[in-house]
């Protein structure tokens, strides 16, 4: 009984699941910037797992969330974040988990790639990131 329950679990997930996470932090990746993140860290967003939530569960900020989370914008544009990948390699594919973010999750997701060869670019500033030839790889 067991057995077929976590055959019908690697029935359904995609392709890309059964390779390595590029972007886990375990495996050195990181995330470089985030144009906001005042409610909740950027580095939320290599936590393994599916999120969890605690009702009771605050911060000075307001409620404890752990996916990145940023203020409401009043203004044009997007909220963005840059994550690095621990070592070069093809995305095959990407999950954009907005679990417990019921109200605060987004109405639509892009994401977009560039490579650099740069030994550093922790010190970039949002005009740096910006300036950059970014490729589109989800619309």
């Amino acid at each position: 009984m067991a057995f077929d329950k976590v055959n019908e679990k690697i029935k359904t997930a995609p392709g890309f699941a059964c390779l390595p996470d590029l972007a886990a932090e375990r495996l050195g990746g990181k995330v470089l910037f985030c144009t906001d993140d005042f409610f909740a860290e950027k580095e939320n967003l290599l936590k393994p797992g599916r999120g969890i939530f605690i009702p009771e569960k605050y911060t000075e900020r307001g409620k404890w969330m752990d996916g990145w989370e940023s203020r409401r914008k009043r203004t044009a544009g997007n909220d963005w974040a840059v994550i690095q990948f621990a070592a070069p390699g093809r995305i095959s594919g990407f999950d954009i988990d907005t679990n417990f973010f019921l109200g605060n999750h987004p109405p639509h997701a892009s994401v977009e790639a560039v490579y650099l060869t740069e030994a550093s670019v922790e010190n970039f500033t949002e005009a740096d990131w910006e300036n950059l030839k970014w490729q589109e790889i989800l619309p």
